[in-house]
């Protein structure tokens, strides 16, 4: 895991800040294991680059003036009109300490009516809110729709992640859903009628089939 490199930052006013982020230099905030916060601040090029790499929960090392720690992200703040980042709030964590954290979604597989263009998939979450140990937060909440069938659904409740996880959502929050639309076909209504017309089919074969039996009969006879 890469480490980002802070020092202390002694002018924490708004006119400091402003000179921080002019010369390259992003303003950040450290709140240690007491609770007690300390301003730093970090190379604005090295932050983005260790940013970049990581997937998944913000969570990395920092190292302020040769104390090294374990942070998680907290808080992100952006200049409203450019979106950059002008602060950022950084949480020293242990790998035992439970968090609190959103997760991404990420869907995978394409749902055999979706293939065949009787379905739309849809997928109404990015994220899930979940809380757990530092040591057992997932980088990434995997949800399989390949199985779904036409006006189908997984919800929260069918995730299988064990106790070390808790979803802070209802279990039947909605994950990914399909949904026939005006005009598409009918999947399970074709797979019905394509039965009953064998059925049908093979309900007539038979009627001829005993119906003839007696005239071939006779003919023996």
């Amino acid at each position: 895991m890469a480490t980002l490199q802070l020092q202390t930052r002694a002018d924490a006013s708004s006119a400091g800040t402003r000179r921080l982020l002019k010369s390259g230099v992003l303003p950040m905030a450290l709140i240690a294991k007491g609770g007690v916060t300390q301003k730093v601040q970090a190379d604005r090029v090295a932050a983005r680059a260790l940013f970049h790499d990581i997937s998944g929960v913000a969570i990395f090392d920092v190292d302020v003036e040769g104390k090294s720690s374990k942070v998680i992200m907290k808080d992100v703040q952006r200049d409203p009109v450019s979106r950059q980042v002008t602060h950022l709030t950084v949480m020293e964590i242990t790998d035992e300490d439970v968090v609190k954290v959103n997760i991404p979604v990420v869907v995978e597989g394409t749902p055999v009516a979706v293939t065949k263009r009787a379905a739309t998939l849809m997928v109404p979450m990015n994220q899930l809110t979940i809380k757990a140990k530092v040591k057992d937060l997932p980088d990434q909440i995997l949800v399989d729709a390949s199985k779904l069938r036409q006006n189908d659904k997984l919800v929260v409740g069918d995730l299988k992640y064990g106790d070390k996880i808790e979803f802070l959502h209802s279990d039947q929050t909605v994950l990914a859903s399909t949904k026939q639309l005006r005009g598409m076909t009918a999947l399970d209504s074709e797979a019905a009628m394509g039965e009953e017309a064998t059925e049908e089919d093979a309900a007539e074969t038979t009627e001829e089939a005993t119906a003839e039996a007696p005239v071939e009969e006779a003919a023996a006879e």
